[in-house]
């Protein structure tokens, strides 16, 4: 394996959630501080999730089908940042807002999925699949670093910093995403594949169910979590590094993906992100220190790891390699598409209506329910990656 290379995934992964730690987690205190509330600042939330939903799927299907991954990646992460500097250069209005976040559900409906096809397939060359903890390890310090930087300073006054941010750290990724590898020349045989995946693996299919449903959850507790700190009484300073220290044991975890998938079992490694999903919002509707607060979010990163570390590596150990993005984007679509567009329509009614306690109780319902689904479409997908993996290691 090239070391260049290998770098280059780091410094593309660090860059680009950098450049989420400054955008999602102070998005919804940005459109506040703007004057953008109730069934307004709803419909922004929810373009990001529904246009996942729509075209994250579509995106992967052609990419997989044309092999034209990295091209559409490089096009994304530009459209990302053309979208965040106009939020950024241009008057502060609901159309500008619109347009803008409109430009930007463009560019980032692929990205995550592109990026990880583009490492799994470099590392599966040479059956190190296992690697790619190491390598995503580098987004949570790029997020870790953004959400932290940002929370150093009073929000009130950098909140206008916030678009300015994003659209610098996606110029950065996209410089540096000419250098990363292109994915394998290997085209499918069967353009009905990618649609196949589902409608000819059950267990996939329920997964999927099991993933909007934890993506709902999910998404609620993220994106309201700095307007859950500040109505406990948390400074500015303890919600950016909640929000930074959350990446902290993602960052452990992934750095030692190898150790812990040969040491304890895929499945339970797998379940263990899904199941804590509840306990940390039935924690933080018990909860009203803002330092206890801060010490719950770090179940985030057991969830992350679980599901995107994880869950990638029992993707690509269940779907064939020629489909890589297109399962990913369907892996994706149910967790940032459907769960978070949903989220997005239900949160604000029920937040307006009945509080951040209510709001949480709900998404402590929805996750377990995803937990089931869960548990039950493993039983079948999880050995059959498990074994895989022990024929990789050997």
């Amino acid at each position: 394996m090239d070391n260049k290379v290998a770098f280059n995934f780091k410094l593309y992964y660090f860059f680009r959630f950098m450049g989420q730690g400054f955008f999602y987690p102070f998005l919804v205190l940005y459109l506040n501080h703007k004057g953008i509330a109730g069934g307004q600042l709803g419909l922004l939330m929810m373009m990001l999730p529904f246009g996942k939903l729509l075209l994250s799927p579509v995106s992967g299907y052609l990419s997989d089908l044309y092999r034209v991954h990295k091209q559409v990646l490089i096009g994304s992460v530009f459209v990302t940042f053309a979208g965040a500097s106009y939020l950024f250069f241009t008057a502060p209005t609901f159309p500008v807002y619109f347009l803008s976040i409109l430009i930007i559900t463009l560019g980032e409906v692929s990205v995550d999925s592109l990026i990880n096809t583009l490492a799994i397939d470099y590392l599966s060359r040479s059956d190190r699949q296992t690697d790619f903890g190491r390598w995503r390890l580098w987004g949570a310090l790029g997020f870790m670093v953004g959400s932290f930087f940002l929370g150093l300073f009073e929000l009130d006054l950098t909140l206008n910093l916030v678009p300015l941010l994003f659209a610098g750290t996606n110029l950065i990724s996209f410089i540096v995403a000419f250098t990363l590898p292109k994915a394998s020349a290997r085209k499918p045989t069967d353009w009905l594949g990618g649609i196949k995946l589902v409608t000819q693996n059950r267990s996939f299919l329920l997964l999927l169910i099991g993933v909007v449903l934890s993506g709902l959850s999910f998404n609620i507790v993220f994106t309201y979590y700095s307007v859950y700190m500040r109505g406990i009484g948390a400074s500015s300073w303890l919600i950016g590094l909640g929000v930074a220290m959350q990446t902290i044991v993602e960052i452990i975890l992934s750095a030692n993906t190898k150790n812990i998938t040969e040491r304890f079992s895929l499945r339970r490694i797998y379940l263990l992100g899904f199941a804590l999903l509840p306990v940390r919002s039935l924690l933080y509707i018990i909860n009203r220190s803002p330092f206890i607060g801060l010490m719950i979010q770090n179940l985030h990163g057991f969830y992350i790891f679980s599901a995107f570390i994880i869950g990638i590596i029992v993707l690509d150990l269940n779907l064939k390699p020629e489909w890589r993005s297109t399962g990913q984007s369907y892996y994706y679509s149910a967790f940032g598409g459907f769960g978070a567009t949903i989220g997005a329509l239900i949160a604000p009614m029920i937040f307006d209506a009945q509080g951040i306690s209510v709001l949480y109780t709900f998404a402590l319902v929805v996750a377990f329910a995803g937990f089931l689904l869960i548990q039950r479409a493993t039983l079948k997908l999880i050995p059959k990656s498990e074994a895989l993996l022990q024929s990789i290691s050997k």
